[in-house]
């Protein structure tokens, strides 16, 4: 499965449809690599990880999540 920024995905065992933002590593600015680097060491997340935003009623939220725990809605 190929994903891109913009694809609506939700998690294989359920849950609220997401957004694709972007994905670990794949940051243009100096800002978001260091912070892709600091999620890589304190939360154990790895280069290609996904990044999503879904909304809790009129919050929005956002958590990375492995790739291979989604699955990519719409086609």
């Amino acid at each position: 499965m190929e994903l891109k920024s913009g694809d609506v995905v939700m998690l294989k065992s359920g849950g609220p449809k997401m957004t694709v933002q972007r994905f670990v590593g794949d940051a243009n600015d100096v800002s978001t690599k260091v912070q892709d680097e600091a999620l890589k060491i304190i939360r154990g997340n790895k280069t290609g990880d996904v990044v999503c935003q879904w909304f809790d009623g009129n919050v929005a939220k956002n958590d990375i999540f492995p790739v291979g725990s989604l699955v990519k809605l719409g086609e």
